[in-house]
């Protein structure tokens, strides 16, 4: 039995006196050509078998006095081959799970191994699928190695090496997104890392961003709300409460993440926002401050047209600042995350007797990237 490309040598010697010579023959067909050597001492030996060379092989040992004939039968198999190898190197995530698939294929069915750091004994969380496949749970820092598929049938053995890197921790979506899946869901992260403040659920859009892998943190003020009753700048208050999570959390979100944004809008009706920085409405960040400026813009006193000289009247920030019975609106991204994610609303201006209405909407906190 031989595996394609194998080189095979059959022997057959014979005594005699005179001393016989051997010739060789196949009982259908003929010799392989260009790929035979019948040199040594009457062994036949056939470079790189093929299927076609399987058959039956007669030895014939003759001298004057007579001859001798004996047969061997060459039975030629698919070279075991990997159908499916695992990956070279992985970069596990502390917590998660890892797949390592190993599948191997040939007519002699083989047998799938794995070990580690050159020995069988595999980690307690550590099991091999009927399919070969290598599973490790709840990755951990000992789970770092060496592993080695081995797949072995009755004529040979070929392996496959895996490298562990030292596992990271998930601190956010994209992290998951480059060492563990591509699918969007609810996924558990970790910014901070152990021994640091509570892991927390997020939800992770890993289409967005050109597949960045981005995390996305809902709160209780997302809708669009009346913002109505009351005269004095600020007298309007919304606290934003995120869902599963504390500012600190997110926080720490931030300074792992190289991108942070979150949606903000005022639609106004003669109710004044920024006012050329002698304020009546403004928003609050993680960290108590007053911020004076809106989405869009990175200046204080001026909204998204006030970057671009294009709100309502030239000489405003905003286009909320035309103070008109006209309904007007100024939004855009709030981008600097050290202000991020927005702690309060506040709101002024909205006298119900002078028919001065406001409504605010406030996007999901989104965050990206890896610093």
């Amino acid at each position: 039995m031989a595996e394609e490309k194998q080189n095979v040598t059959i022997t057959c010697t014979a005594t005699g006196q005179p001393q016989p010579s051997i010739t060789w023959s196949k009982a259908v067909g003929s010799l392989p050509k260009n790929k035979t050597n019948m040199e040594n001492l009457g062994s036949l030996t056939i470079y790189k078998v093929a299927r076609k060379d399987g058959g039956t092989y007669i030895c014939k040992a003759q001298n004057i006095l007579g001859s001798v004939i004996a047969s061997a039968q060459l039975v030629i198999f698919s070279r075991l081959r990997f159908k499916v190898r695992p990956p070279q190197e992985v970069t596990p995530v502390i917590g998660f799970t890892v797949r390592l698939p190993c599948v191997a294929e040939s007519d002699l069915i083989p047998m799938i191994t794995w070990t580690k750091d050159g020995t069988s004994s595999l980690s307690v969380d550590s099991n091999v699928l009927l399919n070969g496949t290598l599973v490790l749970q709840n990755i951990k820092k000992s789970h770092k190695g060496s592993y080695t598929c081995r797949a072995t049938n009755a004529l040979s053995t070929i392996e496959a090496k895996v490298k562990i890197d030292s596992p990271v921790t998930a601190a956010s979506c994209s992290v998951i997104r480059k060492h563990v899946s591509s699918v969007s869901g609810n996924y558990v992260i970790d910014p901070d890392g152990e021994g640091g403040l509570a892991p927390f659920t997020v939800f992770c859009d890993m289409t967005d961003k050109n597949g960045a892998g981005v995390t996305v943190i809902s709160h209780d003020s997302e809708s669009r709300t009346s913002v109505q009753g009351c005269e004095p700048r600020g007298c309007y208050s919304r606290d934003v409460h995120y869902t599963g999570t504390s500012l600190s959390q997110l926080a720490s979100l931030t300074r792992v993440s190289s991108h942070c944004e979150q949606f903000i809008k005022y639609e106004c009706y003669d109710s004044l926002l920024l006012n050329n920085n002698d304020l009546y409405g403004w928003w609050v960040s993680r960290d108590s401050t007053k911020m004076t400026y809106w989405g869009g813009a990175s200046v204080s006193g001026k909204c998204a047209c006030g970057m671009t000289n294009s709100c309502a009247d030239s000489t405003d920030g905003c286009n909320c600042d035309k103070n008109d019975y006209v309904w007007r609106e100024d939004s855009g991204l709030l981008t600097d995350k050290t202000h991020l994610p927005v702690k309060q609303l506040r709101f002024g201006d909205v006298t119900n007797a002078s028919g001065e209405q406001g409504y605010h909407t406030l996007g999901k906190l989104k965050c990206y990237g890896m610093v």
